[in-house]
């Protein structure tokens, strides 16, 4: 439809919804159609050529009444109104339904941006492990598995010597804690290693995802700064895999396994800094004290004994050692 042609249809559809809401009645037809002219702020010209144009499709017709000329719309004018009314709730409601798409979208591709934001954030920070380390590791991780071989070797059994046991396990306690210690430290440096595998991976993901939002937002005019935002995210992403794929696999792979040797090592030392003293209550006995003796005229005669708790005995099961274990209070 032209312009002109939507100017009119608009102009008609104006007089049919004015003549709804009650007729136009006066002393004469210029008199009624310069009512409708001043009410409606248009012009006698368009006017007259809109009331010409409604007649002519008998939606309005003129009436007479007591002398006095007017118009008024015909039943099939009303009927047109009905589906002007229709057509005018029709389009509102489509309008409402875009917008609230729109909308919904707008929020999903905010969501979308903020996600992999985050994402570009956590690699941003990432710490690219230093390739010159990896030989000075990987020397210090084989030369802890072989010291704790060695000092699993050396480790004091109470059955063997019980009367020295524990002197010699004072002595020995110390070398553990010290490759406990090169051991902690060992383990988040070869995890930083071992990990590059499993980041690639994750950081592939994550350059996947920006790239399909880029791909599905791009061509939509409202989201260019988003997806300006999604590029400087994708070229942040492709720096850190570029560095992480910099990495020889087999010497990732190699550190992958000197985790898990690292791992089993950590619960080795945690073992062999502990006693091998196993021991197992044996006997329960009353313990009592002696106090001063007293008579009270409202209470029971003190004798002079005391009961204040119990002391179990334990006896080690590898080399027969016996002990006191804690005293037990009764109240």
């Amino acid at each position: 439809m032209s312009n002109d042609n939507a100017n009119k249809q608009s102009l008609d559809d104006s007089i049919i919804d004015f003549l709804s809401k009650k007729s136009v009645i006066d002393q004469t037809e210029k008199l009624a159609l310069s009512r409708i002219s001043s009410k409606m702020e248009i012009s006698s010209e368009q006017l007259e050529m809109s009331i010409n144009r409604l007649s002519a499709k008998n939606l309005i017709r003129k009436i007479y009444l007591q002398g006095k000329v007017g118009f008024e719309l015909t039943p099939k004018g009303k009927s047109s109104l009905e589906e002007l009314s229709k057509v005018e709730t029709a389009r509102i409601t489509k309008q409402l339904q875009e917008a609230i798409q729109q909308e919904q979208k707008a929020k999903l591709r905010m969501n979308a941006v903020k996600r992999i934001k985050s994402i570009e954030n956590e690699w941003q920070n990432y710490q690219i492990p230093d390739k010159n380390l990896i030989d000075k590791i990987e020397h210090e991780a084989t030369e802890l598995l072989v010291a704790t071989k060695e000092i699993k070797e050396k480790q004091p059994l109470c059955e063997l010597n019980p009367q020295n046991y524990e002197q010699e396990f004072e002595q020995y306690k110390p070398k553990i804690e010290k490759l406990i210690g090169q051991n902690s430290n060992l383990i988040q440096a070869v995890n930083n290693y071992a990990k590059i595998k499993s980041e690639l991976l994750s950081i592939s993901a994550g350059i996947k995802n920006t790239q399909n939002a880029i791909k599905k937002y791009e061509s939509l005019p409202e989201a260019w700064s988003q997806v300006n935002q999604l590029k400087s995210s994708l070229s942040i992403l492709t720096s850190v895999q570029s560095k992480l794929e910099n990495f020889d696999k087999n010497q990732v792979d190699r550190f992958l396994e000197l985790k898990a040797q690292i791992r089993d090592n950590s619960r080795l030392l945690d073992n062999l800094k502990k006693s091998t003293h196993e021991f197992k209550p044996i006997k329960i006995a009353n313990v009592t004290e002696k106090t001063a003796e007293y008579f009270d005229t409202e209470g029971p005669i003190n004798d002079g004994y005391k009961t204040t708790g119990l002391i179990s005995m334990e006896k080690c099961s590898k080399c027969g050692i016996k002990r006191k274990s804690t005293r037990v209070d009764i109240g």
